[in-house]
């Protein structure tokens, strides 16, 4: 029997811009008078993380090889979590692991969960991101279509891991 991961992924282009305001609040001088789209093409937006890290190529162009290995690593050793379904993704990740959890912590997540909500940098309201989409897009171009792939993985997983029922699976 083979182990398996959990990941929680997040959309990349939304990853790029809470990335751009997490440094403008924490490291200001590395964004200094830097937009959003000089941003996307610096080194300071590292290119399409996911999909190298996975693929173990960190330097070469990537490949669809590359992307295809990723999905193929992605489906086979992994439960698939959703940012933008943060509270869900954690009950899958529990009920896959088996974890009985109390009122008690289920409280003290929903805290956490929250406060990672409401921290500046999760806020998209407050940047437009519309000019700086294109030059994001195209630096995390694999990225994006691993994250297609991990939005299918979700769904496919609630019926195939969960059927459905992971508040059931957890209250077992």
């Amino acid at each position: 029997v083979y182990g398996r991961g959990f990941v929680m992924i997040r959309n990349p282009i939304r990853r790029a811009v809470a990335t751009y305001k997490r440094l403008q609040i924490k490291r200001p001088e590395m964004v200094k008078d830097m937009t959003l789209e000089q941003f996307a093409t610096s080194h300071h937006l590292q290119d399409n993380f996911l999909t190298r890290t996975l693929s173990r190529n960190m330097n070469a162009p990537l490949t669809e090889a590359d992307i295809n290995l990723a999905k193929e690593i992605l489906k086979r050793k992994f439960v698939v979590g959703l940012y933008d379904h943060f509270e869900e993704s954690v009950r899958r990740f529990e009920a896959f692991l088996g974890w009985k959890v109390s009122e008690s912590i289920n409280s003290c997540q929903s805290e956490a969960v929250q406060e990672e909500m409401n921290l500046g940098y999760n806020d998209f309201g407050a940047v437009s991101y519309d000019s700086a989409y294109s030059a994001i897009a195209e630096k995390l171009r694999a990225d994006l279509e691993l994250f297609k792939f991990a939005e299918y993985l979700y769904k496919y997983q609630e019926r195939a891991l969960f059927g459905n029922a992971v508040d059931s699976l957890i209250s077992m």
